[in-house]
């Protein structure tokens, strides 16, 4: 399929934090902060949590 495309190029893709809040559900790419001692910081793509994001931020692993 992506032949079929022609010529492509290959980038990095940038994207930031954000949440929106609807029928009292959040959706979007959260910051959640450390909650004890030892934690690290974890972008979470809401709702259902079922992808996250640590440091290094550019390694472009994440976790299901």
């Amino acid at each position: 399929m992506l032949a079929s495309l022609g010529v492509v190029s290959f980038d990095r893709i940038v994207v930031a934090p954000f949440k929106v809040d609807r029928l009292g559900t959040a959706f979007g790419l959260i910051l959640r902060e450390p909650e004890e001692e030892g934690d690290v910081w974890a972008v979470e793509m809401q709702p259902g949590n079922y992808m996250a994001f640590f440091e290094p931020w550019d390694s472009g692993d994440y976790d299901t």
